[in-house]
């Protein structure tokens, strides 16, 4: 199963965090181990290149093809890999990166609790894969007897508490907290269902049966090497995939779990407990040593309910079999052979990969996520100098000015809503490259012969960091999500509960930016980047926060109806563009991403032209300066994927297919089609009443 975070992010920090970032990976902390040597390295230099562009091609005609055709015929997806663009290839000199600060800090002799000594210890034991399969499955024994004979609602709520201290997951009920979504000075503890393996629609999908076979092997698999016969085995893995199945299908769907109506449920937590019965949440929380709050928010009602009736209605027999797959399942990724390497052919198999990533990177992606901040003040002292930052602040101002005069021209706002904007935006804070106070892990015991314990007690710190947090006023940490905002995540990322905007140390690198580079390419790529984030403050979600982050309607009804009227028509042109044979865009789902790339681009370029102040520019590589900033745009969004990414993404991502966004923005803007003389005809031509401007 899923750790923890991952399986919820839509509904808890995709909505604290709408990101930039690239399609999400597999899920953090779990580490395959190499069959073969590393995958091929990806052709060509990363980063706006004219020599990318494959001029035989008219830009009238397939404008990405013509801006990347030549950089797409060389590239390869790597053999690990499902897809590789520019976000992915940037990871990868990150890891390259990433993985010689480790190995530097594994070989030295650093003060216990410093950063130097956490990561490198953490590192070796991660490698050290003969102690890792002498251990077998002895670390987690424990809770695979508990699992297997847990009963009544007490026992469930230990278990529950006792598997999320030490996994970040439960499968029964997990408690969090977020920021009070209608008092952002507030922290709410949340009750939340556990979730599955697979993505919700995988479980009902026709074009995901061969997923839903491979996992039931995986499981078969799985227990046959525990001694079960092959027909007991196979059984249950059919049991699992049916609770599964039957867990995950009243689940709010991705776009229900992104609206803060639906998910804004306040109860006492007696009114929870008839909820579910069958779990004792005091019980739970005292296991946790967590307070009792007056009131806790649950996000999904329905879910909830139906994990209730789960537990109520099969037999303990099957109850038990399913907790059992979870307890191991959640730490199959951290265990010696055979369990790894069933894992890891599983996921290979189910993600269309040739092979899977080689062990010295993985361990060091979980080392970012498990722990983000040590590793990240490490990356920053070696690679991210203060001149970089200050010049990312510096176009920060010029594309938030650019906003702000927008706003003031924007000729579908009336006053009312308009001069609330602008109040927004003037409190958006933007920061760059990483946090002035660190998070504190020197406290966690790191260890270089503990590896599944080192993942359990960052585990256990985590949630506890978290549950401290009830009750308390909010005190805003930046660059604090491992996977969207930490400074070793190659993103960018907008809070609307803190109106605040960061930009990650590793994103500001190509393709994204390059120190004195053509200003047309900055602009319109990092630029276009912190356009994007600005645009999020606006969007279908955004907009329903205010200035001090609480959603709250400050729009007219007349401006909201123009709103509408204008992201409807984005969702439209978002639903034509086909992905594989038969599957097409959901311009519904990512109607936020789509309509901050219109934003982000529309902004930088606008803020290119300000900062120009109208003088000529001369051609570069026969490329006018607005020809340039759009290919740099599409170049950004270079891109080859597996069929089977593809698919996935197209079910579950915010964000449109990464070659989609290479293009559709830019049919809305009219300085697009001067710039490439389109016309009538073309397929590259969108009429200008066609056209969607909103912000």
């Amino acid at each position: 199963m899923r750790l923890f975070k991952p399986t919820v992010a839509a509904a808890i920090a995709l909505l604290s965090t709408t990101a930039m970032t690239a399609p999400p990976g597999p899920a953090a902390g779990v580490i395959h181990r190499p069959a073969k040597p590393t995958s091929q390295v990806p052709a060509g230099a990363i980063g706006y290149s004219a020599t990318h562009i494959d001029r035989s091609v008219s830009p009238r005609q397939d404008f990405y093809r013509y801006a990347t055709g030549n950089w797409l015929n060389k590239l390869t997806i790597p053999d690990a890999e499902g897809d590789i663009s520019g976000f992915s290839m940037l990871a990868a000199n990150l890891d390259q990166q990433l993985l010689q600060l480790a190995l530097k800090a594994s070989q030295a002799s650093a003060p216990r609790g410093s950063p130097e000594q956490q990561v490198g210890d953490f590192y070796r034991a991660a490698m050290d894969t003969a102690r890792q399969d002498a251990l077998g499955l002895k670390p987690i024994q424990a809770d695979l007897d508990w699992a297997a004979k847990a009963s009544g609602p007490a026992d469930l709520a230990r278990l529950s508490a006792r598997l999320q201290a030490s996994t970040q997951y439960s499968p029964l009920v997990n408690v969090l907290t977020m920021t009070d979504l209608k008092d952002s000075t507030a922290t709410r503890m949340v009750l939340h269902p556990g979730g599955a393996e697979l993505e919700q629609d995988q479980y009902t999908d026709p074009a995901s049966q061969k997923v839903r076979d491979l996992y039931v092997e995986f499981i078969a698999s799985v227990y046959r090497q525990l001694g079960d016969a092959p027909d007991v085995a196979a059984g249950k893995g059919r049991l699992i995939l049916a609770i599964e199945t039957e867990l995950m299908a009243p689940r709010l769907k991705p776009l229900e779990a992104r609206d803060p109506a639906r998910i804004y449920n306040l109860f006492s937590l007696a009114e929870v407990q008839a909820l579910i019965p069958a779990v004792d949440l005091k019980e739970l929380l005292a296991a946790l040593k967590a307070p009792v709050p007056a009131q806790v928010q649950v996000i999904d009602v329905e879910g909830l309910k139906a994990l209730n009736r789960l537990l109520t209605t099969r037999t303990p027999g099957e109850v038990q079999t399913v907790l059992h797959w979870a307890a191991l399942s959640s730490n199959i990724g951290l265990l010696g052979q055979p369990w790894f390497g069933l894992n890891q052919e599983y996921e290979r198999k189910r993600d269309g990969l040739v092979k899977t990533m080689d062990l010295d990177r993985q361990v060091v992606k979980n080392i970012a996520m498990q722990l983000s901040h040590p590793l990240a003040q490490m990356y920053v002292k070696a690679h991210f100098p203060d001149s970089t930052r200050q010049e990312i602040t510096h176009m920060v101002g010029h594309i938030k000015d650019e906003f702000g005069a927008r706003l003031r021209t924007n000729p579908w706002l009336d006053e009312k809503t308009r001069a609330a904007a602008l109040e927004k935006l003037a409190k958006v804070d933007i920061q760059v490259g990483y946090p002035q106070r660190w998070i504190d892990f020197s406290g966690v015991d790191i260890r270089a012969d503990d590896h599944l314990a080192n993942n359990q007690r960052l585990a256990a710190f985590n949630l506890q960091r978290d549950l401290a947090k009830v009750g308390r006023p909010v005190v805003t940490e930046r660059f604090a999500d491992p996977t969207f905002t930490s400074p070793i995540a190659v993103n960018a990322a907008y809070s609307p509960q803190f109106n605040g905007i960061d930009i990650t140390a590793a994103i500001v690198q190509p393709p994204f930016y390059k120190p004195g580079a053509d200003i047309a390419v900055n602009y319109c790529t990092i630029g276009a980047v912190i356009g994007h984030e600005l645009t999020h403050g606006f969007d279908s979600t955004g907009r329903q926060y205010d200035a001090a982050g609480n959603v709250r309607d400050w729009w007219t009804p007349q401006a909201a109806a123009e709103f509408k009227k204008r992201t409807d028509v984005l969702a439209s042109q978002f639903n034509q563009f086909q992905l594989l044979p038969g599957l097409f865009q959901n311009g519904a789902l990512t109607l936020t991403e789509n309509t901050a790339d219109l934003g982000g681009i529309t902004l930088a370029h606008a803020a290119l032209q300000r900062a120009l102040k109208g003088k000529p520019q001369p051609k570069v590589d026969g490329l006018s300066t607005d020809q340039r900033c759009f290919v740099a745009w599409a170049q950004l969004w270079t891109y080859k994927a597996r069929p089977e990414r593809i698919r996935l993404l197209a079910a579950t991502d915010y964000h449109a297919n990464t070659g989609v966004r290479g293009v559709g923005p830019l049919l809305n803007l009219d300085a697009f089609h001067k710039a490439f003389q389109t016309r009538p005809g073309d397929p590259m031509w969108r009429k200008p009443a066609d056209r969607v401007r909103i912000w």
